[in-house]
């Protein structure tokens, strides 16, 4: 299982959990007649927003660590998704606060929950859902399209193999196939079709995947041609 697919699976376990804190909080303030329980509805809205607490601690986790490994290579969605995270872990903290120690604020709880719940909305669309459409149209993308053979490009493996451990070697296994953060590069051009986004493993289709990447990959749009060229070169010795 790839690291984007674990972590997306645990995205959309975090919003079934936020969805049942909202409704339990809504049913709990919003209706006079309850088929539920007072006391079920609050366990269930105090348990899942626990489970929600934990599930976004240990995604912030996984999050921080591939951004660490990234570095300033973060795609502006990326970056866009982090500061809502961020807004996200901080009202949420408030909340939390509130209820525990600050009890003279609990009016303002509701709303925070409200606020809380179209964050985790907002974060799992830039993110899980972002992964599982674009994972989707690709599949369709590459069902309907072919392409020749082509000629490997002339450039310098050599090269090509110091750009590789200076840009991927982070995220992209070298001499396997096994999946590190990203797909391993061995054979990955004597494929049929590219690991993740299932294209025709082709040289324009390595081309397109620098320049404007599949799910989360960083971009390398300040790659010349040239050092593309060598880098495609090294792949196809792997």
């Amino acid at each position: 299982m790839s690291f984007f697919l674990f972590k997306s699976i645990l995205a959309i376990f975090f919003l079934f959990a936020a969805i049942i804190a909202v409704i339990s909080m809504l049913s709990l303030m919003g209706k006079a007649e309850r088929k539920v329980s007072v006391q079920i509805l609050r366990k269930m809205h105090k348990s899942s927003g626990f489970v929600c607490a934990g599930l976004l601690l240990v995604i912030s986790y996984f999050c921080l660590k591939y951004w660490a490994i990234v570095g300033d290579q973060l795609s502006g969605r990326a970056v866009f998704h982090g500061v809502l995270s961020l807004t996200l872990i901080i009202i949420l903290v408030l909340k939390l606060s509130i209820v525990q120690f600050y009890k003279q604020f609990l009016k303002f709880v509701p709303v925070m929950g409200m606020i809380v719940f179209v964050l985790s909305f907002v974060v799992f669309s830039t993110s899980a859902g972002f992964f599982f459409l674009r994972t989707l149209g690709a599949r369709a993308e590459s069902s309907e399209i072919s392409e020749p053979a082509q000629t490997p490009p002339q450039g310098s493996a050599e090269k090509g193999a110091t750009l590789f451990n200076s840009k991927c070697i982070s995220c992209h296994f070298a001499d396997k196939e096994e999946t590190k953060h990203g797909p391993g590069m061995k054979n990955i051009l004597k494929k049929e079709k590219l690991p993740f986004s299932k294209r025709p493993a082709s040289i324009e289709n390595i081309k397109k995947q620098l320049k404007t990447p599949f799910l989360t990959m960083p971009s390398f749009v300040s790659l010349s041609e040239k050092e593309i060229i060598d880098l495609i070169a090294y792949l196809e010795t792997l």
